[in-house]
């Protein structure tokens, strides 16, 4: 009878929803200046007061807490559920064929637009859930109160300010990832490494290598000079490297016995390594073949080809290699370098399981880099695992709700990257990704399937419910 009841709302309020996704994704909430009491920029404080005045056309107490973020709550009581979304977007970007980023187009029962599915239409299926939970007329004991942010896709200090201020609920869930629940977000690793050197004379050497734009992107570029070295000779490395799926471009430099050699990979998302085929240790792989002089740049060189060897996304190389049954096995990559002839520095980015410690992660692989002359960062930490059982009522209730909902089956997941619930002692990951489905996130033609977002809408209406009754 509910689900009928919730059903027969979001027939009668389906195009309101659209228009309010749309309405949102027509602003290029990027996060910007901090200005004239917009800590985020501009636009970012014009998304949430859009959303205040949505919420506020619905009769929900709505209310902006110094542009930081949004709260909307269904009623007056204590909140019995937390709702966090986000109301910032990557830039839009180039190469979209369907329309632009920030003008939002229906098509053959998709919305394209930046930010459709990452996150303004979760969010605005989340608000109008609580404005349909609300007309239901039910006598619900608690308040669900939904929480809009500016700053996810930065540092998330939107959320850190909210909750500094306020008491978490008993539940809180996230629907900016995918479905069916994620209850396991791995802990990590994200430091910087570094070593230095007097200048060797000797030839052949390694000027220059640089690769990275982020700690945690898997590059798709990377480029090198090499001095003293025909080109024939670094020419023939690169074709024997081919296998590994990598393209090499060499050519000659201008200054005479100077060769540049570009890598050109797959990018990818450092919690997923193997989506891409890294640039940079493609490359490494191909100066460690070459007869270069001795030197302690290019023992450090032998260093990070020896402990991050192309192809190996679980550290076993550097002897870190784990995993536990619950969430999984350990990744492990570096992702950004700036190698010169007195030094250099990179990043190491590792996702690390349940059962990881300090010891286990930190102290090895800074020993294994130690013996090649390069230095973790001396404060180097883990970042904790967040975790809510499986078998919690929580849990239990958000998978039965999914299975009734949308027909699949419920299973919980563990993701190697965070949420916005990763530092809150009981919240999870919740939607509105479809297992399987490329959404284009964060890419050129980003949508939403329309009946999607619909059918998460009168999922969260009913977990609404359920865990406010």
């Amino acid at each position: 009878m509910l689900r009928e009841q919730i059903r027969a709302y979001f027939a009668d309020h389906r195009q309101e929803l659209i228009d309010d996704i749309m309405a949102l994704i027509r602003i290029e909430s990027v996060c910007g200046r901090s200005a004239c009491g917009r800590p985020f920029g501009l636009q970012n404080a014009r998304a949430l007061q859009t959303a205040t005045d949505i919420a506020a056309r619905m009769g929900l107490r709505a209310a902006n807490w110094e542009n930081y973020v949004a709260v909307v709550d269904m009623g007056e009581k204590p909140s019995r559920l937390d709702i966090l979304a986000h109301l910032d977007v990557v830039p839009g970007g180039g190469n979209w064929s369907v329309t632009k980023p920030f003008e939002p187009l229906l098509r053959d029962g998709r919305l394209y637009g930046r930010g459709a599915i990452d996150d303004k239409g979760p969010a605005m299926a989340a608000l109008h859930a609580l404005n349909a939970a609300r007309h239901l007329g039910l006598p619900l004991s608690g308040n669900a109160r939904l929480i809009l942010g500016t700053d996810e896709e930065t540092a998330c200090r939107d959320i850190a300010y909210y909750y500094s201020q306020n008491e978490e609920a008993p539940y809180t869930f996230s629907p900016d990832a995918g479905f069916p629940v994620i209850n396991i977000e791995k802990g990590g690793l994200y430091c910087g490494y570094s070593a230095s050197w007097p200048v060797a004379g000797d030839l052949p050497r390694v000027h220059l290598v640089e690769s990275g734009t982020a700690g945690n992107v898997v590059p798709g570029k990377a480029r090198c000079v090499i001095e003293g070295l025909a080109v024939d000779v670094i020419r023939k490395a690169c074709d024997g490297a081919g296998a590994n799926g990598i393209r090499y471009h060499v050519e000659a430099l201008e200054e005479a016995g100077f060769v540049a050699v570009e890598a050109t990979g797959r990018g990818a998302h450092a919690s997923t390594p193997w989506e891409g085929n890294s640039a940079l240790t493609g490359l490494l792989a191909v100066i460690l073949t070459l007869p270069l002089a001795a030197s302690p740049g290019f023992t450090a060189l032998q260093g990070l080809g020896a402990l991050f060897p192309h192809g190996d996304f679980y550290g076993e190389a550097a002897g870190i290699a784990m995993e536990d049954r619950e969430s999984g096995r350990l990744t492990l990559t570096t992702n950004v370098i700036h190698f010169g002839l007195t030094g250099v520095t990179g990043k190491v980015d590792s996702r690390v399981p349940l059962c990881a410690t300090g010891e286990t992660v930190i102290d090895v692989l800074a020993g294994a880099m130690k013996s090649y002359g390069l230095y973790l960062e001396p404060d180097a930490a883990l970042v904790p695992p967040h975790y809510v059982p499986e078998d919690s009522a929580f849990v239990q209730t958000l998978l039965r709700c999914y299975e009734e909902h949308m027909g699949e089956k419920g299973y919980c997941i563990a993701l190697g990257g965070g949420t916005y619930v990763h530092r809150l002692k009981n919240g999870v990951a919740f939607g509105c990704m479809m297992p399987g489905r490329d959404y284009n996130l964060h890419g050129a033609d980003e949508y939403l399937v329309v009946d999607e977002i619909v059918r998460c809408a009168e999922l969260f209406t009913q977990v609404i419910v359920e865990l406010c009754t």
